[in-house]
């Protein structure tokens, strides 16, 4: 018997595996991985200002050059008005089902995702930006924002774009870290092999019963 519920057991875990396909999206810098630039060129990691607050979890605080710590090698503030567009491309193999994506930016940053856009850089009228942008999204934890990108997920390529503006001086960065969820492709449905294990065991199991 335990024989047979070793086999259903085999055969489900297999069935399961193949349910849905998790990409995991972050910055990271384009030395770790490819699919992230931006318009300036390479994405870098930078040391972040000590005004902010950590990197959104699994990601790291990038920038196109040291606009970070002013206290870090290299440091320049980049001036006010500059914006620079970052980018992420990622695949999906199957349909898509959900994603998103958790930001902080310093000072501001849209994002738009397949030419879409999903969130505007915040008002500038009546924000200070003394630590970062207020509204909506920031570098601090209690400006932070997660944004849905289920509507407008492909299947195949994806691109995220965030426009990164300056705005008030100081630091420049932007930090995020989101996932997408896709149905499996046909190249991820089980095998005969798996049915024909399963169907085995379910025989088996009824020959014992009877």
């Amino acid at each position: 018997m335990k024989q047979v519920w070793c086999v259903l057991t085999l055969g489900v875990t297999m069935l399961a595996s193949a349910n849905a396909s998790v990409v995991t999206i972050s910055s990271l810098g384009s030395a770790a991985d490819a699919n992230e630039s931006n318009s300036m060129g390479p994405t870098i990691v930078i040391p972040r200002n000590l005004g902010w607050a950590p990197a959104v979890a699994g990601s790291e605080w990038v920038s196109y050059g040291a606009t970070g710590d002013p206290n870090a090698p290299g440091y320049f503030m980049p001036a006010n008005g500059t914006i620079v567009s970052f980018f992420d491309s990622f695949f999906l193999a199957g349909s898509p089902l959900s994603g998103s994506v958790t930001i902080r930016a310093d000072d501001s940053t849209s994002l738009w995702l397949n030419g879409f856009k999903l969130l505007d850089e915040a008002a500038t009228s009546g924000n200070t930006y003394t630590r970062c942008s207020d509204i909506p999204v920031g570098c601090l934890e209690s400006t932070t924002v997660t944004v849905d990108l289920t509507p407008h997920l492909l299947q195949g390529n994806n691109q995220l774009r965030f426009d990164v503006a300056q705005r008030n001086s100081i630091s420049f960065g932007l930090s995020y870290a989101g996932t997408a969820d896709s149905a499996p492709s046909n190249s991820d449905v089980p095998e005969p092999a798996t049915f024909a294990l399963i169907g085995a065991g379910l025989i088996a199991l009824r020959l014992i019963r009877k």
